[in-house]
């Protein structure tokens, strides 16, 4: 759940958790011993370590959440990327959160994350007392709207549409919108969902809403041809 005001450089791009799974492109493996390894490359062990709180910041919400095992697994594979490649999580969903936060908070303390940042994350439903999570409750009904445009999908999900529907309102009404609309650009662009002008218009203003950079949404435009 990121705060725009503190967090604006590190969100040009896809980031946080769905970025992170995006990164499974389908030949990962052949540079990696194994999911770990693959993390640990991606996100590097230098730098400032704002990008990795954001990551951090949706797994503990993840973590903390009422999110059922199944529902955890359909959100992660809405991550895939459109080849497919992402770590198969089914069954051991809970692990695999607690797996990635200790790669994860061991590489941000290395950089200098305080404890604070490895540890805690503001909160969002239902009184998270943040600017920014107060923001994205007023914005959970227009992400709630979108999740219909799945239904477009002009090839098959890599997980069944209605589950991985009511996981993503699930998500938005329980978690966070946020996190919620992050999860359903990349099943959007995963389905080669066919997007009108219009609806790719109420995606461009919701991701303006949220204070993303230039290409977190753009990388949609694409659906609309």
């Amino acid at each position: 759940m990121h705060d725009p005001a503190a967090q604006q450089d590190w969100v040009d791009f896809d980031f946080g958790i769905t970025g992170l799974g995006a990164s499974f492109h389908g030949d990962w493996y052949l540079t990696a011993d194994d999911a770990l390894d693959h993390v640990r490359a991606y996100l590097g062990a230098e730098g400032d370590p704002a990008g990795l709180v954001l990551l951090i910041e949706d797994i503990l919400l993840l973590r903390d959440s009422a999110l059922t095992g199944d529902e955890l697994n359909l959100l992660w594979r809405a991550t895939d990327p459109s080849g497919g490649g992402s770590p198969e999580i089914r069954g051991a969903e809970r692990a695999w959160i607690e797996q990635l936060l200790g790669a994860v908070t061991t590489l941000a303390r290395g950089r200098g994350a305080s404890d604070q940042d490895c540890t805690a994350h503001p909160g969002c439903v239902p009184d998270g007392r943040t600017v920014a999570a107060s923001q994205h409750r007023r914005l959970t009904a227009d992400v709630l709207e979108l999740i219909d445009l799945l239904d477009q999908g002009r090839s098959d999900l890599h997980m069944p549409l209605a589950p991985t529907q009511e996981a993503l309102r699930r998500c938005a009404l329980t978690v966070c919108s946020e996190l919620a609309f992050r999860f359903l650009l990349n099943a959007l662009y995963q389905s080669w969902a066919q997007l009108s002008l219009k609806s790719y218009g109420r995606i461009e203003r919701l991701g303006t809403a949220f204070q993303y950079g230039p290409y977190v949404v753009d990388r949609l435009r694409c659906l609309t041809e």
